[in-house]
C-alpha cells in the first residue's frame, strides 16, 4: 500500500513539473515581446506603404488619361507641323527658283545658246498679261533664225553675231518701256525709242512673213501674231 501510494506521488510531482515547464516555455520573454512588437510595425508600416503606393499608382494613371484626353490636340498640330512644314518648305524653294529663272530675263551668257529668255523685264512696272517664254535655242536651230533678225546696230543693220560675242538687251538701246497715251511719233520713231514698240514689232512682223510662206496670205498661221495667242492666261 505504501510503495503504491509513494509511486503515485512521484507521477503527479512529474506531472507538476511537466505543468510548470510547459507554462515557463510558453510565457514569451521582454525580448521576444519587443521582436514580436517591431514585426508587428513593420508589417502594418508595409501595409500603408503598399496602400500609398497603389494610390500613388491610381493618381499618376488618372493625370496621365487626364493629360492623353487634354492633349490630342497639341499632338495633332505636331503632326500637322510636321507635314505642313516640308510643303512649306519645298513652295519657298520653288518661289527661289523661279525668282532665280526671272533674274536672268535679259542676261545673255557668254559662249552658251540660251535655252529659254523669260520675257519680264524688270524696267516695266507691271505687267499686265502672262509672261512670255521667248524659245530662244529653239529659234535658232529649228526655225533657223540668223542673231541679225532680232540683234541689230543704231541703224538698224543686222549684226553678224555668234554665241561667243557680247551681246546686249533690247532695252539698253530702246530704253523707255510703253509709249504714253497721246504722244504722236511715226512708226520707226516709236521703235526706235520704246522697248514695247520694238519688241512686239520684231516678233509680230517676223511670225507674219513665217506665216505667209507657209502658204497664209494673210499671215495669221500657224505662228502666232495676236495677244492672245502668245502670251499665256494668267
Amino acid at each position: 500500500m505504501n510503495s503504491e501510494s509513494n509511486g503515485q506521488h512521484i507521477i503527479f510531482i512529474i506531472i507538476l513539473i511537466s505543468i510548470f515547464s510547459l507554462s515557463y516555455y510558453a510565457i514569451p520573454l521582454p525580448e521576444s515581446v519587443d521582436t514580436i512588437h517591431k514585426i508587428s510595425k513593420k508589417a502594418q508600416t508595409k501595409v500603408l506603404s503598399d496602400k500609398e503606393d497603389t494610390t500613388t499608382s491610381k493618381n499618376e494613371i488618372s493625370i496621365v488619361k487626364k493629360s492623353a484626353k487634354s492633349e490630342p490636340d497639341t499632338i495633332k498640330d505636331q503632326a500637322q507641323k510636321v507635314l505642313v512644314q516640308p510643303m512649306i518648305t519645298k513652295v519657298e524653294e520653288l518661289k527661289v527658283e523661279e525668282l532665280k529663272v526671272e533674274t536672268k530675263t535679259d542676261k545673255w551668257e557668254k559662249g552658251v545658246l540660251t535655252d529659254i529668255i523669260v520675257m519680264n523685264n524688270p524696267g516695266y512696272k507691271k505687267h499686265t498679261k502672262g509672261i512670255i517664254e521667248f524659245t530662244h535655242k529653239k529659234h535658232v536651230e529649228t526655225y533657223l533664225i540668223t542673231c541679225g533678225r532680232c540683234h541689230h546696230d543704231e541703224t538698224g543693220k543686222p549684226l553678224e553675231l555668234t554665241v561667243n560675242d557680247n551681246v546686249q538687251g533690247c532695252i539698253e538701246c530702246h530704253k523707255e518701256t510703253e509709249k504714253p497715251k497721246g504722244e504722236k511719233l511715226g512708226e520707226k520713231e516709236k521703235i526706235a525709242k520704246y522697248h514695247f514698240e520694238a519688241l512686239h514689232t520684231n516678233c509680230i512682223d517676223c511670225h507674219k512673213e513665217y506665216n505667209k510662206e507657209k502658204g497664209d496670205p494673210k499671215g495669221k498661221v500657224p505662228a502666232p501674231t495676236s495677244c492672245t495667242k502668245c502670251h499665256p492666261k494668267e
